[in-house]
Parts: C-alpha cells; sequence; structure tokens
C-alpha cells in the first residue's frame, strides 16, 4: 500500500457538485446508473438544510477530492444507542486499494466513538470483494437481508 497524505474532511456548501459527481460515478460502479435520482437541489436540502439528514466525509489527496462517505445516525433499541449507517463509501479507481477507504472508515469510527454510537452499519454488493475486504478493519458480514420498500410498495401499503 502507497504511503499517501490522506485528508479527510466535512464537506460544505461549495462541495455539492463534487458530491453529485461522486454518487453518480458510485451509482456506475454499482451499476445502478439507471436509479439515479440526486439532483442538487435534493442534496442542499439534505446534507445542509435543517434538518440536516446526512452528512458528507471527502476524502483527499494532494489536494484532489479522491472520494466520500455519505452518512446518518439511527437508533439501536437493543442497545439504546445511537449508531451511524453508512450509505455510501466510493473511492475513485486510480486510488483504489491505497487506503483511501480505510482513512474514510476510520474517521468515522472515530465520530462513531466520540458521539457513543454503539455500531456502524452499511450493506455492500456481494460482488464487490474490496468492500467485503474491510472484514480485515473489523467489520463483520451478518448472516441478514436487507428488505427494501420503495416508491410503487409503499403507496401500495399505504393504501394508495
Amino acid at each position: 500500500m502507497a504511503n499517501l497524505d490522506i485528508k479527510i474532511r466535512e464537506a460544505e456548501l461549495a462541495d455539492l457538485e463534487l458530491i453529485q459527481n461522486f454518487i453518480a460515478q458510485k451509482s456506475e460502479f454499482d451499476g445502478s446508473k439507471n436509479s439515479l435520482a440526486a439532483t442538487a437541489d435534493k442534496l442542499q436540502q439534505a446534507l445542509f438544510g435543517q434538518p440536516q439528514l446526512v452528512r458528507v466525509l471527502l476524502a483527499e489527496v494532494a489536494g484532489i477530492p479522491v472520494g466520500f462517505a455519505m452518512f446518518y445516525a439511527t437508533y439501536s433499541s437493543l442497545l439504546t444507542q445511537p449508531c451511524l449507517w453508512l450509505d455510501d463509501l466510493f473511492v475513485q479507481a486510480p486510488m483504489r486499494g491505497m487506503g483511501v477507504g480505510t482513512a474514510l472508515l476510520k474517521h468515522l469510527a472515530q465520530i462513531a466513538e466520540s458521539t457513543n454510537c454503539g455500531r456502524i452499519e452499511w450493506t455492500v454488493n456481494t460482488g464487490n470483494a474490496p468492500g467485503i475486504a474491510y472484514q480485515k478493519q473489523g467489520a463483520r458480514i451478518l448472516d441478514i437481508r436487507v428488505c427494501r420498500m420503495d416508491g410503487d410498495g409503499i403507496g401500495l401499503l399505504a393504501g394508495k
């Protein structure tokens, strides 16, 4: 692994276009480009509105943004503690395997520790070997399935 000077910082309003671009790159990486509905207005409201719904960490190498992590607070009734949900972690292809993703996760762990979070959780595609490899940083792969209800399913259940 290269010995890079990786800087992690919280995103600011001026980073909105960069974040939108990273989300587009991640959607392409995930093979879900057709589902991409992120707009600058929606992101601005979620990231910088009141209430702030999500936060973004940016990873920079030599002052150039190369990756991001988007996360938000959740809660565990079992632990009776706040938790963090890592919604997205993305590193641009040339920088993968260089410790950028680990640096983002480490910073997220520091936030979790400083806010008394009981856990950090996320999903990873079963075909994403580098994402699964975060086990060496202490992540466990759980034997659970993610359930998702969106658009039409929500409307159907809501009785519409």
